[in-house]
């Protein structure tokens, strides 16, 4: 009897310490860096770039990445700054003011940024790359949507 009691009791740690384990290691967090990595070898194969294009391109992209980032983030630091049932009307007017210029700061910045990209790339491949952006995001979207950190599918 004790046999099948310390055996059950074993199954059970066991049991538990896998479920923690893959638990942990669904909930890790990418680093930017993996995500920029991942991110670049998903767009460099869809949009089929040589990897002269690759390395023309991505400096740049993800210069234009790290801008819409710091100008997103510093938007929603100052919006955090206040509980959002402490805010005045006034502070609320004043972020979803900060809100809409930011999104015109970044279109603007795109729009610069895209006369770069043509220089490097021929506009088929720039239509490719903006295609594979919207499907990496859209993929990684599904996979955090089914409570996995998925890959982005490979390419077809």
């Amino acid at each position: 009897m004790k046999r099948y009691l310390l055996l059950i009791i074993s199954i059970l740690c066991l049991t538990a310490s896998a479920q923690q384990q893959s638990g942990t290691q669904r909930h890790a967090r990418m680093t930017p860096e993996d995500f920029q990595n991942k991110q670049k070898e998903f767009i460099a194969q869809h949009a089929e770039l040589t990897p002269e294009e690759s390395d023309a391109f991505f400096p740049l992209y993800f210069e234009l990445q790290n801008k819409k980032h710091e100008a997103n983030r510093n938007v929603w630091k100052k919006a955090r700054a206040v509980r959002p049932h402490e805010r005045t009307e006034a502070e609320c007017n004043e972020i979803i003011d900060a809100l809409a210029d930011v999104k015109i700061e970044c279109a603007t910045l795109e729009k610069e940024y895209l006369m770069k990209f043509k220089k490097i790339l021929p506009a088929k491949k720039l239509m490719r790359v903006q295609m594979a952006e919207d499907r990496f995001q859209r993929e990684l979207l599904k996979g955090m949507q089914q409570g996995k950190s998925k890959k982005p599918e490979e390419k077809r």
